[in-house]
């Protein structure tokens, strides 16, 4: 959908009859042009509202309405000054400077395009429209920094535009890679490069590499605690327990009350089958953080392979209704139906599992929908072939 296409859809045209409004005449015009428009049809609604115009020239609303007729077929420079036009007679009327601002940018007049969205948004704080186009103006001339403000605003107005959305992810990816570069350029052997480094290769599922350079980080700044975490975790995604252990332990030396660290290495010792110094970590971490899923689950495996079924089932069970419908609390409940079984405990046995039955199905039936929606938007567009 091109630019202009975007916003005649997603906004209202300024057709509604005012206090202007001369005659059934007038009114006329603008229903038939605003249904021109929405038809698809601007050169015939651009002859109703210039009709408009003539009949009541001192009519902004009528000027702008020309405007977008005239913007819905390429007259870009037309289209500017009727809108001069509209605001010679009102210069707050709603939207007009957003649209010249529009108007300016897709004639790569940037400049002019700034100025004009900034008085929009000036007059209208809140307007998310105006936001957006300010961000691609900036984005447009090479300035992604300066366009992640007036994004961030619109998102927090509108968070589920999709044209804000790819903007704002643009603006950002942008400013991160500037910033890494400079990084790169000022000290190339920092451990602040090594730790961006690590964090690519992560993200795209390298994690020896990402391992090596969380490494060269720790060796360069070793009591940097969140180096610590994010390599234990490439250790853990590895399956190198051991040193996962180990870094995890040497990550809560540097921060003894940080509960992310006392999660981390309580998980891992349950994981190792450490059970008494897991449990011993996750009901330190609980104290610090009691409404955590994730290690009620640990606790809960760690309790049960210690022979402590009554607090068990208390810690799975607070897991399952804590995290209600996710991932976390399916495993919750399959190990409540393991322990329940092993307590002889049928009917309470049967409850869990069919919970953990339950969820596991509402999971595979969702990502079985997400993969069929993938398969509908690849074959969407996928180019026909030539005959």
């Amino acid at each position: 959908m091109a630019a202009l296409e975007y916003v005649l859809c997603g906004l209202p045209l300024l057709l509604l009859v005012t206090a202007h409004a001369q005659s059934n005449t007038i009114e006329n015009l603008f229903q038939q042009g605003a249904q021109a428009m929405h038809a698809g049809h601007p050169a015939e609604a651009e002859k109703l509202f210039r009709q408009a115009t003539t009949l009541a020239p001192r009519m902004p609303e009528a000027h702008l309405d020309l405007a977008l007729a005239l913007g819905g077929q390429g007259k870009l420079a037309a289209a500017t000054q009727s809108i001069q036009a509209a605001l010679q007679l009102d210069p707050k009327l709603p939207g007009a400077h957003m649209f010249l601002g529009i108007f300016y940018h897709q004639m790569n007049r940037q400049d002019d395009a700034r100025a004009a969205l900034q008085m929009e948004i000036n007059q209208a704080p809140k307007n998310a429209e105006a936001l957006v186009w300010l961000g691609m103006v900036e984005l447009a001339t090479g300035n992604p920094e300066k366009a992640v403000g007036p994004l961030d605003r619109a998102a927090e107005l509108n968070p589920n535009d999709l044209n804000m959305l790819e903007a704002r992810g643009r603006a950002h990816n942008l400013v991160a890679r500037d910033s890494y570069a400079q990084m790169a350029r000022l000290d190339p052997g920092s451990w602040h490069v090594h730790r961006v480094q690590g964090e690519i290769y992560a993200n795209e599922g390298k994690h020896q590499d990402a391992i090596a350079e969380y490494v060269e980080a720790i060796r360069l700044e070793p009591r940097n605690p969140d180096l610590y975490d994010a390599l234990g975790d490439e250790y853990r995604k590895t399956s190198q327990l051991e040193l996962a252990e180990k870094t995890y332990a040497r990550e809560l030396e540097l921060g003894p009350n940080n509960a992310v660290a006392m999660y981390n290495l309580g998980s891992v010792q349950i994981e190792r089958e450490e059970f008494q110094q897991g449990v011993t970590q996750l009901q330190a971490m609980i104290k610090f953080y009691e409404r955590a899923p994730v290690a009620q689950y640990y606790l809960g495996r760690g309790l049960a392979a210690l022979g402590r079924d009554e607090e068990a089932i208390q810690a799975l069970e607070q897991s399952a209704h804590a995290d209600n419908s996710g991932e976390v609390a399916s495993r919750s409940y399959y190990e409540l139906a393991r322990l329940y079984r092993r307590m002889q405990r049928t009917d309470d046995s049967r409850k869990s599992l069919a919970e953990y039955t339950r969820l596991k199905e509402s999971a595979d039936k969702a990502s079985a929908q997400q993969v069929e929606d993938w398969r509908k938007l690849n074959v969407s567009r996928t180019p026909p072939k030539a005959n």
